[in-house]
């Protein structure tokens, strides 16, 4: 969102509010720092996850608010909650970024995703293909198929040229799906166990579940503490090969050109997948093993780093361009 909320605040009378969602002070201070993005007109201070409370909370800011329109992002339970929100208290919605599609039940951001977009009144799709999922489910009004905005914060905070590339590998995963299950982070740091160099930038949450199942952390491994985005985007871009469970980071590794193979069953970036730029292994450390020897001793490397980025340019400009035509 940092690329969108200055044009926003350009050509539109509206309230930043901050849910607290995540309520890490550390990591939250590196991105307000870091991204120059304003300081919220509301922090909300929920430090939950839980919907109905972050539901209940946002409601409360909602109602107190003269706005026709609340504009959301994403899938995550704040999301989800703020959309159910905004209807509740009879207001309309924007979704930005609608439209992806795992089409696995287990994750509960599917189901978050999908009645986002069900209860939307503008959507904002990142490509052909989630627009076409969303007409798959009946939903063709007001669908803008306009990129997604890490594209933007990609460009905004990359900076110019990158690393040799050859130094290392890096791994992100925070899924609760994978670290709060033992036996599942136990077989992604057996995964990440077989290479000589892997730099681990470590989630909170991660951290806790490792000390708290009594995991060995290979020697191999460089945890590292939760990095900001500019660092996070230079690791990316000096990495051979970045295996992570992110969505977000599907995507800025396709748009950085850099191998991205996917720590789940499923992936709601198919988009990367189709491009060549990104595989979907799962946590079987020989299917890892393969898949990264294959990137850097075989032509695959080559190939997936010229896989062309499939989400766009210039998106948060398309966003508001499409909103003063909209909302006036």
């Amino acid at each position: 969102m940092a690329p969108l909320l200055p044009l926003l605040d350009n050509d539109f009378p509206h309230k930043f509010v901050f849910t607290s969602q995540h309520y890490s002070w550390g990591m939250m201070r590196i991105f307000f720092k870091e991204l120059g993005t304003r300081k919220p007109d509301k922090y909300l201070n929920v430090k939950s996850s839980n919907i109905r409370k972050l539901e209940d909370t946002i409601r409360k800011e909602i109602e107190q608010s003269e706005e026709e329109w609340v504009l959301v992002y994403g899938d995550t339970n704040s999301t989800y909650a703020a959309a159910r929100a905004a209807k509740r208290a009879g207001k309309r919605l924007i979704h930005v970024e609608a439209g992806l599609r795992a089409y696995d039940s287990r994750l509960p951001e599917e189901r978050n995703r999908k009645e986002i977009d069900h209860m939307s009144d503008i959507l904002f799709a990142p490509t052909d293909l989630a627009k076409k999922q969303l007409a798959g489910e009946g939903i063709t009004k007001n669908v803008f198929v306009v990129g997604n905005t890490v594209v933007d914060a990609v460009g905004m905070f990359s900076g110019r040229g990158g690393k040799h590339r050859g130094e290392y590998i890096l791994v992100t995963a925070h899924r609760q799906e994978n670290v709060d299950k033992a036996r599942r982070l136990m077989r992604i740091m057996g995964g990440i166990s077989q290479f000589p160099k892997v730099i681990f930038p470590i989630h909170p949450r991660t951290l806790k579940r490792i000390k708290q199942f009594g995991l060995d952390v290979p020697g191999n491994v460089k945890l590292v503490e939760p990095t900001g985005y500019r660092k996070f985007l230079e690791l990316l871009k000096g990495a051979d090969v970045v295996l992570t469970d992110s969505g977000g980071v599907q995507e800025e590794a396709i748009t950085l050109g850099v191998p991205c193979l996917t720590l789940r069953e499923s992936t709601e970036r198919w988009e990367s997948v189709e491009a060549g730029g990104n595989f979907v292994v799962g946590l079987d450390p020989l299917l890892i093993n393969s898949y990264v020897r294959q990137i850097l001793d075989g032509d695959l490397g080559r190939r997936m780093r010229q896989a062309k980025n499939p989400y766009g340019k210039d998106v948060s400009k398309k966003i508001v361009s499409i909103l003063k035509r909209k909302l006036r």
